[in-house]
């Protein structure tokens, strides 16, 4: 039992080495990206929030 697991570790180290790691500026893109939409999204739901806030104060 311990070499199975002595060879998954082994296995599994070996795996990590063959991934293709992405560049810095991959990851920096990919934030870009991500915070951009964040961002974009935040807005629409605000004003979505604004427009909801304002029909719900004419019912009352």
């Amino acid at each position: 039992m311990f070499t199975r697991i002595v060879r998954y570790f082994q296995e599994a180290r070996a795996e990590l080495a063959r991934v293709t790691w992405p560049t810095r500026e991959q990851i920096v893109e990919g934030t870009q990206a991500i915070l951009v939409f964040t961002v974009v999204s935040m807005v629409i739901l605000g004003f979505y929030d604004l427009v909801f806030r304002f029909l719900i104060g004419l019912v009352r």
